[in-house]
């Protein structure tokens, strides 16, 4: 159903709401929609199911929060040949329906509404015919980003071009709103859902499970524009920055903290310090092994310097990381950054009870403060 997402992000391109699609991990839409065209071939000769009712609900889950009366929802229907849309209006109990649609294997269908300024939507699983009711949720919206903060941060240092100057990094954020209230940014610069980049990033590439989000340069990074619903999303965005010599400076400021933050490169392709992280770790993911930098409980705002070591030289040939190709390195390095997670927090917690983490030796000639 990632086609109906998809198809659900562009429509919050309504008039008055200026939030800009980001498609969800589009060679996965693409390869969707091939299939829808695949199975329409043969759509044809099947005998059509007899039309039913959609039924739904539109409930607001906010505490004390306000009426669900008359709100347009609009139904989306998408097949490989193109898309339709269907408004109805809710009762005042938030009750809705579409009559007349039939169960047709190369459709699928989405809903959403709009809802004190935040856009929502969902897929519907129509695998079962007639649909059973479903409910669609939606919550007051609030400007306070005090709610917003960050489960996990990672940054994965994937690899460095002699030729171009560049390293190459993918920043994944698990950002979670503790509310109740969605977060719909107010009308101040600062108050959009701002990200950092190092002086002079280039390249930007950005995935996110926030339906109908863009994003925008803004001094130092780049923002969000979208709003935030009670719970935790993704924000996976790759880059690339400039570097000089065999050494570079990464520096960062986390705006909204982190209860986990990692630093990770693999072991071929660079060295990792940190005076403020402490000394790296090596963990091992299949057959390549990783440095890994990591603290917990970083308040708002606390900055970050890493050194980045035993870069390549001009002629000595990029590392085999460097040109892998953002919509396929996204998803796989995901999965692979995940894994390594999860595992490596297991094993630490054994190897402290053992006595066998292993600890990356200090590089020759660096001291521990990095001189």
């Amino acid at each position: 159903m990632i086609a109906v997402r998809e198809h659900l992000a562009r429509a919050s391109l309504s008039p008055g709401n200026i939030r800009v699609a980001v498609p969800a991990l589009r060679m996965f839409a693409l390869l969707a929609l091939g299939l829808l065209g695949t199975a329409s071939v043969g759509a044809v000769a099947h005998a059509q199911e007899p039309e039913t009712v959609i039924e739904g609900r539109v409930v607001n889950a906010s505490g004390g929060g306000g009426s669900v009366d008359g709100l347009t929802v609009t139904l989306h229907r998408v097949e490989a040949v193109g898309r339709q849309e269907f408004e109805t209006t809710t009762d005042s109990v938030g009750l809705f329906d579409f009559n007349g649609f039939t169960n047709e294997s190369d459709v699928a269908y989405g809903v959403s509404v709009s809802y004190q300024g935040a856009f929502y939507g969902m897929d519907l699983n129509l695998s079962e015919w007639p649909p059973a009711p479903f409910e669609l949720t939606v919550y007051d919206s609030a400007s306070d980003d005090s709610t917003l903060s960050a489960a996990a941060a990672s940054v994965l240092f994937l690899g460095a071009n002699p030729d171009s100057g560049t390293i190459s990094a993918m920043e994944i954020v698990s950002l979670v709103n503790s509310s109740d209230r969605t977060y719909v940014p107010g009308p101040e610069p600062m108050d959009l859902l701002r990200f950092g980049l190092p002086l002079g990033a280039l390249g930007l590439q950005l995935e996110t499970s926030l339906i109908g989000a863009d994003h925008i340069q803004v001094d130092r990074g780049f923002a969000l524009l979208g709003n935030v619903p009670p719970g935790r999303h993704e924000v996976m965005y790759t880059y690339r920055f400039p570097y000089t010599g065999s050494t570079a400076f990464f520096e960062r400021s986390f705006r909204y903290g982190a209860e986990h933050l990692r630093m990770l490169t693999p072991v071929d392709a660079m060295g990792l310090t940190s005076d403020s992280l402490g000394d790296a770790q090596i963990v091992t993911v299949g057959e390549t092994r990783y440095r890994l930098l990591e603290a917990t409980d970083l308040s708002r705002g606390t900055p970050v310097s890493v050194e980045l070591l035993d870069l390549p030289r001009s002629g000595a040939g990029a590392s085999r990381w460097d040109d892998v190709r953002f919509e396929y390195a996204a998803p796989v390095s995901l999965g692979l950054l995940m894994v390594m997670l999860v595992g490596y927090a297991l094993w630490r917690r054994i190897g402290e009870r053992e006595g066998t983490v292993e600890e990356e030796p200090s590089s020759p000639g660096q001291s521990q403060d990095g001189s």
